[in-house]
């Protein structure tokens, strides 16, 4: 079995670590020389701030409240490391991914693996601040599957059954109901499937998560 930790948000979430003003409002964090968003809060994403859009694209929604923030890599980078010594008690073994990403081996592990992952995931949030999403299951794919459906589960309420909101074990789960979550995902969220495979995948009728696996 493998664990994927995913850091919600992180950049936006390290900035409201240091300034609790920031909570609740929207937040958009802006890359070097403020050239696009890189990083956006829940609020933000609700304004229609998207992933990489030019800056110039939405400063105007900073009359309607969205905060605006030059990126801090140093520190997010301090933040990460301490996100990551706590994220390696998932598991003997680590393999941070990127900079809020880290992958466990929970080979050898006993006990029950969703408890322990809900522990560890508690301990960053009250130690460091940050919440995070974890995935588990048997391939990284379906681990990072898992951690979608974590996410989606507590951002959208209705998406996903709430069991698996903040922590999703699919290897826990009977076949129909792993069958039942991969039904409810489109293609395009699946780990490597971009915007070209995508729209190849759907032009031959395969349009779920489920449609790709069976395929």
């Amino acid at each position: 079995m493998i664990a994927i930790l995913d850091a919600n948000n992180f950049y936006a979430s390290a900035e409201r670590v240091f300034r609790p003003s920031l909570i609740g409002r929207p937040l958009a964090i802006l890359s070097n020389n403020d050239g696009c968003a890189i990083a956006r809060s829940e609020e933000a994403k609700a304004m229609g701030v998207k992933m990489g859009q030019p800056y110039f694209e939405f400063r105007h929604l900073e009359a309607d409240g969205l905060v605006c923030l030059s990126a801090n890599f140093t520190l997010y980078g301090s933040v990460s490391d301490r996100v990551m010594s706590l994220a390696a008690g998932l598991g003997p073994t680590q393999e941070i991914y990127s900079i809020d990403e880290a992958f466990s081996g929970l080979d050898g592990l006993r006990g029950d693996i969703t408890k322990r992952a809900r522990t560890i995931r508690a301990r960053i949030l009250q130690w460091t601040g940050i919440p995070c999403g974890i995935g588990i299951a048997q391939t990284k794919t379906l681990a990072k599957f898992a951690n979608h459906v974590a996410k989606q589960a507590e951002r959208k309420p209705g998406s996903y059954p709430s069991e698996h909101a903040q922590v999703c074990n699919l290897g826990v789960l009977p076949r129909a109901d792993v069958e039942a979550l991969l039904a409810a995902t489109d293609v395009g969220e699946v780990w490597g499937v971009g915007r070209r495979i995508g729209e190849q995948l759907r032009a031959g009728g395969v349009s779920t998560a489920l449609g790709l696996a069976r395929l």
